[in-house]
């Protein structure tokens, strides 16, 4: 039987605001990577994770995507194939798992492959506290210098009443890997760096 690419990641979550009030914060957290292919598999072998089933800890689909039961890598195919990228390969999610059936994913992000195993997206799947989401899907031209993907984008979607709309992300990704995974954000606006998240 071959390996898994599903895994927990434990790491830490930092934040921090430069402007207009200077505000900080680290806290430790796991992340579920979840392999979209093997999530009932994985639910078959650990007792106590549910995949679209409770559990002490779960995935739901419906937290996801369009928020339907439509599978979830079907949902991010038909985006990759609206953007005109070749993918079809392996799509991994990086999300909080529910836990005692709460959730709050404010930042998901989906390695999307081709057969080759190569990375050939990702989509960044962002939920506001009003229970919206908006999805930001870019094209991976290359990994840069150490494997690390860097991106951005416009704001496009209102996430919180404290940021304005007009900003843009720079996304700096490390892709999961034998070395872990790492995922920051630097928000800016037209007057320089206003928040980084890592």
């Amino acid at each position: 039987m071959s390996q898994r690419a599903s895994a927990l990641y434990p790491g830490l979550v930092a934040h921090r605001r430069t402007r207009p009030r200077a505000h900080a914060l680290r806290y430790r957290i796991f992340m579920l990577l979840l392999d979209l292919d093997e999530g009932p598999a994985l639910a078959r072998g650990l007792r106590l994770f549910g995949f679209d089933a409770p559990g002490l800890t779960s995935f739901q689909t419906r937290d996801h995507g369009d928020g339907s039961d439509t599978p979830l890598k079907m949902q991010v195919e038909r985006h990759l194939a609206e953007a005109g990228v070749e993918a079809g390969g392996a799509v991994r999610l990086l999300c909080m798992p529910r836990v005692l059936g709460g959730v709050f994913n404010p930042l998901s992000v989906y390695f999307c492959h081709r057969p080759d195993g190569a990375l050939c997206a990702i989509l960044y799947e962002v939920n506001n506290t009003f229970g919206d989401r908006h999805s930001y899907l870019i094209p991976v031209a290359d990994d840069g210098p150490g494997g690390v993907v860097r991106q951005t984008a416009d704001k496009v979607f209102f996430v919180s009443p404290f940021m304005d709309m007009d900003l843009t992300y720079a996304f700096k990704v490390r892709p999961p890997g034998p070395g872990g995974l790492a995922v920051s954000i630097d928000v800016a606006d037209a007057g320089g760096p206003l928040l980084s998240a890592s």
